[in-house]
């Protein structure tokens, strides 16, 4: 593959890696298309495949029997799906389903196992987003149990947002309210008083953020404190320029 055939964007925690152990790890590794609504992996069942996301974006979801899904926190290329293999588990604790279309690298579980071995920086660097995966999720449960449906849905949005890499990405008001656990009708309520207030745009689908910073302000804290969690962390995504040096770097 050549380096005018690889998305601009990259992936923060491979960027985090030498450049010598990026070039051998990408060798291992294909860029596929997530489509909206694909099921990368089912709870508890083995993983087949992981994936470092460069412009698409996963959303982690639990599910009760009875109950609407409820999504616990969101994997666009600040993470990876199926970090749990730093701790040497190779099952899925969650069911991941694609939220933004996009693509990825993908990489087999064995390969990055084997991989593992070789480069304790990449183990490092795993287990560092693997605590801030955790700190996360946490934030998530008490986020869907104490806040409102309309701060929690300006924070989904940001997430979203800082995922897609454009102001406008396609999501159903029933995809929202599964995802936010909450009935359609609530959903369509919250989203057209946005829609009036101009902070968004909506139709057929397709959501258009208009007004960042009044989202900003009408999220709750929880979006804020996700960002310092990994910031403090894994530190800040590099450049647009440095992007391109990592490219040329990386790919054969």
């Amino acid at each position: 593959m050549s380096v005018s055939t690889v998305p601009l964007i990259t992936n923060h925690l491979l960027q985090l890696l030498s450049s010598k152990e990026r070039h051998i790890l990408l060798q291992y590794c294909d860029v596929v298309q997530l489509e909206f609504a694909d099921i990368l992996c089912e709870p508890n069942q083995r993983y087949r495949y992981l994936y470092f996301p460069l412009s698409g974006f996963i959303s982690l979801v639990s599910k009760l029997a009875g109950h609407k899904p409820l999504e616990m926190g969101l994997i666009g290329n600040e993470g990876m799906l199926g970090v749990t293999l730093a701790l040497g588990m190779t099952t899925a604790p969650m069911q991941a389903v694609v939220q933004g279309k996009g693509t990825a690298w993908r990489i087999d579980v064995a390969d990055l196992q084997q991989f593992l071995l070789q480069c304790p920086q990449l183990q490092h660097v795993l287990q560092q987003y693997l605590f801030v995966q955790l700190a996360q999720l946490s934030q998530s449960a008490a986020c869907a149990h104490f806040h409102e449906l309309s701060p929690r849905l300006a924070r989904w949005l940001l997430m979203s947002h800082d995922r897609a890499h454009s102001s406008r990405f396609y999501l159903t008001h029933q995809f929202l309210a599964d995802m936010l656990g909450v009935r359609r009708s609530g959903v369509t309520v919250a989203a057209g008083i946005m829609q009036q207030q101009q902070f968004i745009s909506y139709s057929r689908g397709m959501i258009s953020i208009l007004d960042r910073p009044a989202l900003q302000n009408m999220a709750c804290e929880c979006y804020q404190a996700g960002l310092d969690e990994y910031l403090s962390v894994l530190g800040q995504p590099r450049t647009e320029d440095d992007i391109k040096q990592l490219l040329q770097q990386s790919v054969p």
